[in-house]
């Protein structure tokens, strides 16, 4: 069931990595073809900002140890508010335009966070279960996260 889960670890986490490549795509295609994919652009950043909390999840599953833990809950909360960056632009034009720097720390802190996870498939060690004090880290990360990500989203 471990090794699973690291497989599953490491398919997310790259395909987590070339979803934000494909955001940054969408935008450019908002910037330079029709402004009709920056919908399209914001409606799949909502849509990234759901992941992170499974990549978690994975994590623990794949007993990464504390350090890859802190790493990929350091990117769900990075992820969390990149999008909110975006939605305060209204309001709060010099905080919102963090927005696309949140991304790019997001997006080299995901091919960390990916790299890491290669490395732990990769590995022959024989790691211990993830400690009691990771799970509950990531179940409190995870429930919040999810909970205050499904109470707002692009309409909120």
């Amino acid at each position: 069931m471990v090794r699973g889960a690291r497989f599953v670890y490491v398919a997310l986490t790259w395909a987590f990595v070339v979803a934000i490549l494909l955001q940054v795509y969408f935008i450019g295609l908002g910037l330079f073809s029709s402004s009709d994919y920056k919908e399209l652009h914001a409606t799949f950043g909502w849509l990234l900002h759901l992941v992170p909390p499974f990549i978690l999840l994975a994590a623990a599953l794949a007993r990464a140890g504390l350090s890859r833990i802190l790493q990929t809950a350091a990117l769900a909360v990075l992820i969390f508010f990149v999008p909110i960056l975006a939605a305060i632009r209204a309001d709060a034009p010099l905080a919102a335009a963090f927005h696309p720097v949140g991304a790019i720390l997001a997006f080299v802190l995901a091919i960390v966070v990916a790299r890491g996870a290669t490395g732990l498939v990769r590995s022959e060690d024989h790691d211990p279960p993830t400690t009691l004090v990771a799970w509950v880290l990531v179940g409190l990360l995870v429930a919040i996260y999810l909970v205050l990500s499904l109470s707002g989203g692009p309409e909120a």
